[in-house]
């Protein structure tokens, strides 16, 4: 497997359907997160300490490029509107190096 950045770029004032999304959201990332395939997620807040978001980071391992591609596609913030569109790019951890248990292979420097 191989890993994937997938960047969620919010539409403008998406504060209100990212609530109401932000659940399903959530436990799809949980399901990546009980199979070891999550690496690290998170919103991009527009300013810190602010709640208004420009969008997500999701670093994952999938398959391929294409199943990565396939999962953004059923993201309900893109179902929902919370998301204008997703870029897909390969990503490759260098530091910090990942655990053993995570079963992530390591670029070499």
């Amino acid at each position: 497997m191989s890993l994937f950045a997938i960047i969620g770029h919010d539409v403008a004032d998406s504060s209100a359907q990212r609530q109401i999304t932000r659940t399903e959201h959530i436990e799809r990332l949980k399901v990546l997160n009980n199979e070891q395939r999550l690496v690290i997620a998170g919103p991009n807040p527009i300013e810190h300490g602010q709640s208004a978001m420009s969008g997500s980071l999701i670093i994952a391992d999938f398959d391929s490029i294409e199943a990565a591609q396939a999962w953004a596609n059923d993201e309900p913030y893109l179902r929902d509107g919370v998301y204008s569109h997703v870029d897909i790019k390969p990503f490759i951890q260098a530091l910090p190096t990942p655990t053993e248990q995570s079963n992530v292979k390591v670029a070499a420097s």
